[in-house]
């Protein structure tokens, strides 16, 4: 049941809303806080690194914070998770936690399967909800913001600067292999290895999240030495008029933020139980395409104005905010476990993807020259020409379009083969 509602069409119409008003309320919460902050005359470089690096991820930062503390209360005793054995706190997970509290008489047993159930449940949830929302932003929204930018300034082509393809995209790749690696079960694949059966749906520990959120921290600190004038020129908001309102609403906003994650869990919980589908399918489906919505239009707006670092810069920075910030946080607080589809599929994906565009731009001249050369023997000199012409880091509308449909690919086999989060 959801707000007194049990009916499939309801439910849907309330987890929609929901998603709406997290992703709007996020957007008012930045909005508001940028301006009170410039306000009070706190440094452009400073907001970029904290109101607006972390505000294009709240929806995703704010389901990861809701979703661990409803793990942690689940147990119904929350505090006592947190004195059980050093080593289970740092490197076990909260099954295993819940578990030495029943042996230890703190909790039941029913307790304890019930608060592992939400773990598993929950865990897919999000984690779906955010490595979803990075797919969609590095296929999707990316191949149409590339496109709408040719477009607009009519082109064929758009051409990414080496500075933002090393500095940004680079960074934004490895985060994901981080994340991939810390989230496999490497006992289950070491057992696959020496001739037993393969496990790979792994834990996000407590020590795991506290290195991706030590490694956000580096990237700010990196991006604070090597490019302020770029964070200097990100955010367009002016300093408030009113800034005690605006405050005032910028907290009445997280709150909606915070209890449109809340709603969107339990709506998981029935749709869930509805549907059939996994927990994870749920996030990737709904908050992850939704979630990528205020980074897509502000790309365009960005490119319009002839602005790439600010539109791309807010593309690739909420990926690498996400996985990082976000997954990390809720680590901490709860451990997570990960569903088998997000380490067969979904991360192994947005890996792949991210590396073969990388190095498809900075190889473009030289696989341009072998290329002409078979059709020059063939006669073919108008296209020998044209890929001899090929430069790096410039992508076309076609290129564009194929990470279009490679996020529908990557969709298409997210249902098909991959629908079940912890089956092995």
């Amino acid at each position: 049941m959801v707000l007194g509602f049990t009916g499939t069409l309801p439910v849907a119409l309330i987890g929609l809303l929901s998603i709406i008003l997290l992703v709007y309320g996020a957007e008012i919460v930045v909005s508001k806080m940028e301006g009170v902050a410039k306000y009070y005359g706190v440094s452009e470089v400073v907001i970029a690194m904290t109101i607006v690096a972390i505000g294009t991820s709240l929806p995703e930062l704010a389901l990861h914070l809701i979703g661990s503390a409803n793990i942690l209360l689940s147990s119904q005793s929350p505090l006592q998770l947190f004195l059980v054995d050093p080593g289970v706190l740092m490197f076990g997970n909260h099954t295993e936690a819940a578990n030495l509290l029943v042996q230890q008489g703190k909790i039941t047993g029913a307790a304890a399967a019930n608060s592992s159930e939400v773990f598993m449940g929950t865990s897919g949830a999000v984690l779906g909800a955010n490595i979803g929302s990075d797919v969609v932003q590095q296929t999707l929204v990316l191949g149409l913001v590339i496109m709408s930018s040719a477009l607009l300034a009519d082109k064929h082509s758009f051409k990414f600067s080496e500075k933002f393809l090393i500095r940004d995209y680079a960074p934004m790749m490895g985060t994901t292999l981080m994340t991939l690696i810390l989230a496999l079960n490497w006992r289950g694949v070491i057992s696959f290895l020496t001739g037993g059966p393969l496990t790979v749906s792994g834990t996000l520990t407590r020590l795991d999240g506290l290195v991706l959120v030590g490694s956000f921290i580096a990237y700010m600190l990196y991006l604070y030495t090597t490019r302020t004038e770029e964070l200097a020129s990100q955010g367009d908001v002016e300093a408030s008029q009113r800034p005690l309102a605006d405050f005032l609403i910028g907290i009445a906003a997280m709150g909606l933020v915070i209890g449109s994650a809340e709603v969107f869990l339990r709506v998981v919980e029935v749709a869930v139980a509805q549907t059939g589908l996994s927990e994870s399918m749920i996030g990737v489906a709904t908050v992850g395409i939704v979630s990528a919505f205020p980074e897509m239009i502000t790309a365009i707006s960005g490119l319009r104005h002839g602005s790439e670092g600010v539109s791309l810069g807010t593309l690739i920075g909420s990926n690498i905010t996400n996985p990082l910030l976000a997954i990390g946080s809720g680590a901490i607080i709860s451990t997570y476990a990960v569903p088998r589809p997000l380490v067969l599929w979904d991360l192994p994906m947005e890996t792949v993807t991210a590396g073969l565009l990388l190095a498809y731009m900075f190889s473009k001249e030289k696989a341009g020259t072998k290329l002409a050369k078979p059709f020059k023997i063939i006669g073919l000199d108008s296209v020998a020409r044209r890929l001899e012409n090929t430069e790096n880091r410039k992508l076309s509308i076609a290129g564009a379009f194929l990470l279009v449909l490679l996020y529908f690919v990557y969709i298409y086999v997210r249902f098909t083969y991959f629908q079940y989060d912890f089956a092995h």
